[in-house]
């Protein structure tokens, strides 16, 4: 059952107005929300690949030759660029697992946390590739995947952040 105070709470203009029996109808794990759910899912796997991949940068060999003055392709970035990699994936990691749980628990959190990670996702990818461009050796590397990871995010942020301020089964639902 829906709260009252539920029905006061409004996201947007578009949910001024919506009856009881409305927002009954709309409460749940329904709709665009299944794929918000799957969403959720995967991206604790897809940061523990990413953190699995940069892993590699932090064998002794490959540290060395990316770190150590006088190697073919040093550069004074990699160090901290490989160390804050693995520190914001983790905290993503972390965000990632939160935002299930909120998901899951239908906290009226929920809508302000997502947004507020994607908002992060995507500045940290704009960062990541700003920073990986001042290294000659990382940018004569990147590929159209760079480029498509930072359209992905662009995207995902302009269809999804307007959606969690709009949706009326997003009002309905995390309500707790």
């Amino acid at each position: 059952m829906i709260p009252e105070r539920a029905l006061t709470r409004s996201a947007s203009p578009h949910t001024v107005g919506v009856t009881m029996s409305d927002a009954r109808g709309l409460q749940g794990i329904r709709g665009w929300l299944l794929l918000v759910a799957l969403g959720l899912c995967v991206q604790p796997l897809i940061l523990l690949k990413t953190l699995r991949d940069n892993a590699r940068a932090f064998e002794p060999e490959t540290w060395r030759v990316l770190t150590m003055p006088g190697s073919r392709v040093y550069h004074p970035l990699w160090a901290p660029l490989l160390i804050a990699e693995v520190v914001v994936n983790a905290a993503l990691l972390v965000g990632a697992a939160a935002l299930l749980y909120l998901f899951c628990t239908t906290k009226r959190v929920f809508p302000r946390a997502v947004i507020a990670f994607m908002a992060a996702s995507f500045a940290v990818t704009l960062a990541d590739y700003a920073v990986t461009s001042a290294i000659p050796a990382a940018r004569a590397q990147f590929t159209a995947k760079e480029a498509a990871d930072i359209g992905r995010s662009a995207l995902s942020a302009a269809i999804w952040i307007p959606y969690f301020l709009r949706s009326q089964r997003v009002a309905a639902t995390f309500v707790h």
